[in-house]
């Protein structure tokens, strides 16, 4: 079956209003937050392992820090290799992924994500995206969304340091004109709760993604979501989503 080719971008959804001048920041992890990439990610990076000739991380170690930039990520699974096995590693990952994409396996999206974030957009907050993917990637998974027309800012690992460090929501923040107060992080991992005490914002989490409610509590989170209706009626107390 004839799939799509990373060569031809995906249709362009439709692109967000003008900032507005008063509405909150909120930023959104994407992987284990708004997708459930877990097994993709886990299974492409054993992929990657196998056929530069090392022994494969377990599927728990990788899930454990998706969220990391993926160079960070191979970095620490594969920290007792070369500099050039790493390379290696890092290459065939991204050849895979761009593989899998291609044959039309993409993650699956979170149930509620996208009424949730159009409830948030249509109640006037101004939406971000910090994340460790690619802009490649990221591009075409807000295309194939239809999901461009949320967010202001999209931060991704190609412009940006890795998480935990908080160069991306400093640069959303100066991309929309917020300020610390004005501004909140939705994510699944501790590397978004610690990203977000780095920059002095709050953070909440969620516990449908790849670290426990508990860990993320404990690292920052001024609490964790059940699920998308219950993160809407923490940020919009009156919504029903």
């Amino acid at each position: 079956m004839a799939g799509r080719h990373w060569s031809h971008k995906a249709q362009q959804g439709s692109q967000p209003d003008l900032v507005p001048l008063n509405g909150s920041l909120i930023l959104f992890d994407v992987d284990g937050t708004l997708l459930d990439a877990g097994d993709l990610i886990a299974r492409t990076m054993i992929e990657a392992f196998l056929a530069a000739g090392e022994a494969p991380p377990r599927t728990a170690d990788v899930r454990s820090i998706i969220g990391l930039s993926l160079p960070e990520m191979v970095a620490h699974l594969a920290d007792k290799q070369s500099a050039d096995l790493q390379a290696k590693i890092l290459s065939g990952y991204r050849l895979r992924y761009f593989d899998l994409v291609e044959q039309e396996e993409t993650p699956e999206v979170f149930p509620g994500a996208d009424k949730a974030l159009r409830r948030l957009r249509e109640a006037g907050f101004v939406l971000g995206l910090t994340t460790g993917k690619a802009r490649r990637s990221t591009e075409f998974m807000l295309s194939d969304n239809n999901w461009g027309q949320y967010f202001h800012t999209v931060q991704c690992a190609d412009d940006n340091p890795s998480k935990p460090d908080p160069t991306m929501v400093r640069r959303a923040m100066m991309a929309t004109g917020r300020s610390i107060g004005e501004t909140l992080l939705v994510g699944d991992s501790r590397y978004d709760m610690r990203m977000a005490r780095a920059a002095g914002i709050r953070a909440v989490g969620v516990n449908w993604g790849y670290n426990q409610g508990v860990e993320l509590l404990s690292e920052g989170a001024i609490c964790v979501a059940r699920d998308f209706e219950h993160l809407a009626a923490l940020l919009l107390p009156e919504a029903v989503v």
